[in-house]
């Protein structure tokens, strides 16, 4: 009869653990992947910005080169679109892809 009352007894505690465990393992996946993700997430803006800051200086030269004298119309004109125009053109453009 004790038998019988401990191996179901047994049987419960071996599941309960390799439950435990497999959650455990499915924990720290999660959190490596998430600092992974996070690493990643970080470059990614640091990437952003040094975009944004190339964009933002090139914008300032170009504004430059338009108000300059010696710059044809059709040039000055096109070399003053701003980083908001230049945002819709390639949105319109990835709708359409």
């Amino acid at each position: 009869m004790v038998f019988r009352l401990g191996l179901p007894v047994i049987l419960l505690l071996v599941g309960t653990g390799w439950f435990a465990w497999a959650s455990y393992r499915r924990a720290a996946q999660a959190e490596r992947a998430l600092a992974e993700m996070n690493v990643e997430h970080r470059a990614l803006l640091r990437e952003v910005r040094s975009l944004e800051r190339a964009v933002s200086a090139a914008e300032q030269g170009l504004r430059t080169l338009s108000s300059h004298p010696s710059v044809p119309r059709d040039v000055a004109v096109t070399a003053d679109l701003t980083l908001a125009d230049v945002r819709r053109l390639v949105e319109r453009k990835e709708l359409e892809d």
